[in-house]
């Protein structure tokens, strides 16, 4: 995560750290972030509440929806992320 995030202007290594202090993340020795199965429910139905249209969502995670944005070319700018 820290990589992939390199260029950007975020503090990942403080954003993280934070995260695991207040108990929403926990970070092996090994570098894995794994999240308690609730929090992750609870931000996916928030993403889901962002709109009823999944384009116009910030990230994708149904298989159907992400058919269906990516043939119908209906994704917008909003989308940032697609997990499947």
């Amino acid at each position: 995560l820290t990589t992939m995030l390199a260029d950007s202007n975020i503090d990942v290594r403080n954003g993280l750290e934070t995260l695991a202090d207040k108990s929403l993340v926990h970070v092996s020795t090994s570098g894995w972030i794994t999240m308690h199965c609730l929090l992750q429910r609870l931000g996916r139905e928030i993403v889901h509440e962002q709109s009823d249209d999944p384009g116009k969502r910030q990230f994708l995670e149904e298989a159907g929806e992400i058919h269906d944005v990516l043939a119908n070319n209906t994704g917008t700018g909003s989308v940032l992320g697609i997990s499947f």
